[in-house]
């Protein structure tokens, strides 16, 4: 079986994927917060409380987002995968056609979020798609027995 073809993707922060994170946040904080002042018996300002922890949490989860959501350049050579230099490995983690969640591991403990979609990539999704989803080839420098 031949390993997919090298390709190339520039990213840059994805708008979406901020707003998303952005949505999340301030629902949780909003959902979280009113019921805390429903337990704590503030029935009459459950509403307002609620919309101040989503604004804030909001705002906290899109700027975490924006501030995680470093540019780089997803490369995959035919053998192995880079993000902004470093080598790694690349696992999808949502896949919803035309938008994808990916995480780039550095090692057991040390991993990047990488949010993409397909307007983002210009052009190779389809070939970004086929190296995501193929079979890695063997590593030659592994304790292979000899043929």
């Amino acid at each position: 079986m031949h390993a997919a073809p090298p390709v190339r993707v520039t990213l840059g922060r994805s708008g979406g994927w901020v707003a998303f994170t952005a949505c999340v946040g301030g629902a949780a904080a909003a959902n979280l917060s009113a019921w805390l002042a429903l337990q704590a018996g503030l029935s009459a300002v459950v509403p307002w409380i609620g919309l101040a922890a989503g604004v804030s949490g909001a705002f906290v989860a899109a700027a975490w987002a924006w501030q995680r959501q470093a540019p780089g350049t997803l490369d995959w050579d035919g053998r192995r995968w880079q993000w902004a230099g470093r080598d790694g490995d690349v696992q999808v983690e949502i896949d919803l056609g035309r938008w994808m969640l990916l995480r780039f591991s550095k090692g057991p403990a040390r991993h990047r979020w990488i949010a993409l979609s397909r307007r983002q990539t210009h052009g190779p999704w389809p070939a970004l798609r086929a190296a995501l989803y193929s079979r890695r080839p063997a590593d030659p420098s592994s304790d292979a027995p000899p043929a």
